[in-house]
Parts: C-alpha cells; sequence; structure tokens
C-alpha cells in the first residue's frame, strides 16, 4: 500500500507540474516577444527530476513522515518555482 501511495502521489505531483509548466508556456495571450523559455524549461525539467529521485528515495527508505515531509517539500518547491524563475529572468 505505501509503494502504490509514493508512486500515485509522486506521478500525479509529476504530470501536474508538466501540464501547469506546459500551460504557462503554450497560453493562448500574446507573449512578450523578446521572452524565451529556456529558464522556464530547465525548471520544470529539474523539478520533475528531483520528483522521480523522491520516488526512488522513498521506496528505498519507506518511512511515512520523511514521505509527507518530502511531499510537502515538492509542493512547496513547486509553489516557489515561477518566482524563482522570474528572479533569474530578471523580470520581477
Amino acid at each position: 500500500m505505501f509503494k502504490f501511495a509514493v508512486i500515485l502521489v509522486h506521478g500525479l505531483i509529476f504530470i501536474l507540474a508538466t501540464l501547469i509548466g506546459l500551460g504557462g508556456v503554450f497560453n493562448p495571450s500574446s507573449p512578450d516577444p523578446s521572452r524565451t523559455y529556456e529558464v522556464w524549461f530547465t525548471a520544470i525539467s529539474i523539478f520533475n527530476f528531483l520528483v522521480v529521485v523522491s520516488v526512488f528515495v522513498q521506496l528505498k527508505i519507506k518511512k511515512v513522515w520523511v514521505f509527507l515531509i518530502t511531499v510537502l517539500g515538492l509542493l512547496v518547491l513547486f509553489y516557489f518555482l515561477p518566482h524563482i524563475v522570474l528572479y533569474i529572468e530578471g523580470i520581477s
């Protein structure tokens, strides 16, 4: 049951992060012509890599409290990811 929960939660985080990340790039609003998305794609790729690493670590350790802290940490990192990208790009 723990293995299923770990894979399900991390799979949902991976899929939602990818969809939200791509939704920010391929939106119908008029984009800034000078804007490039290399930093955004890199940030989403690094985040998804951390999610995959987290799955393997969770399946190796098998501690519920580590699982909860890791999932909470990934969600907090995902919340701050746009702010980090905008800071790196010098927009805000």
